[in-house]
């Protein structure tokens, strides 16, 4: 019953996401929070980092930003001072953005494209990669929200040339019916409001619907290049 139910509400909410699709758009903040990240450090050292790192990706926010066809996840770095260039904290910025993929994702409808903004400013684009969610009728309340989970097995090679996977978890609002989320993790029936994606979790604290108007979506104007050039500049640099 609980599984129909949820089938229900998520055919619902995709109807009313066509409905609404050409007036509504919305802002929503989420705030980073880096969970459990080095815990198991034994040197003194590391330790320091670790809390460092933890401490520096914990000031970041994330604001997607969407209309009917387009959206943008972009990662706020304003509350991370200048005093985390020196020494141990320059290292620990470095780790925070890495840590909590510190990549901007802009993406099309239309065109079922993609523009990654990276950290160090390379413009890459690519398909934007449908994901294939399980959802569950699993529950619980997100700030007056009921939410229902959501769960992506991200596959990947690792360094032992093994195809694993890791599951990236999703809590969604069908009566919300807008498929965004931070970063490019997209495609359900309903806005997600949380996010846990490895040790990073994304909790949205600030949430704006606009059905008078259409948000413009700012893409980066610059030279793209494809994923596949991207990575052979960064292995060329890493001397592999």
């Amino acid at each position: 019953m609980k599984k129909l139910k949820i089938i229900f509400i998520c055919i619902f909410a995709a109807t009313m996401a066509n409905c609404f699709a050409q007036s509504v758009s919305g802002k929503v903040i989420y705030k980073i929070q880096l969970v459990g990240y080095g815990a198991d450090s034994k040197d003194p050292e590391f330790t320091k980092l670790n809390e460092a790192t933890v401490e520096i990706a914990n000031k970041q926010t994330c604001t997607l930003q969407f209309n009917s066809t387009q959206s943008s996840s972009i990662l706020d770095k304003y509350l991370i001072s200048d005093a985390e260039n020196n020494g141990l904290r320059k290292m620990a910025r470095t780790m925070a953005f890495i840590v909590t993929n510190e990549s901007d994702y802009f993406f099309d409808k239309h065109t079922n494209t993609a523009i990654k903004r990276e950290d160090n400013g390379k413009l890459i684009k690519k398909t934007h990669e449908k994901l294939e969610w399980e959802i569950s009728s699993e529950s619980k309340i997100i700030d007056n929200y009921l939410c229902y989970k959501a769960t992506y097995f991200m596959k990947f090679v690792n360094r032992l040339g093994v195809n694993t996977s890791i599951p990236i978890t999703a809590w969604f609002n069908p009566s919300l019916p807008y498929a965004y989320g931070p970063k490019y993790f997209n495609g359900l029936p309903g806005l997600i409001l949380e996010l846990v994606d490895r040790e990073t979790t994304f909790y949205a604290t600030s949430i704006e619907i606009f059905t008078d108007k259409e948000l413009e979506i700012d893409f980066p104007k610059g030279k793209t290049i494809s994923a596949e050039v991207y990575e052979k500049e960064i292995k060329t640099q890493m001397g592999m």
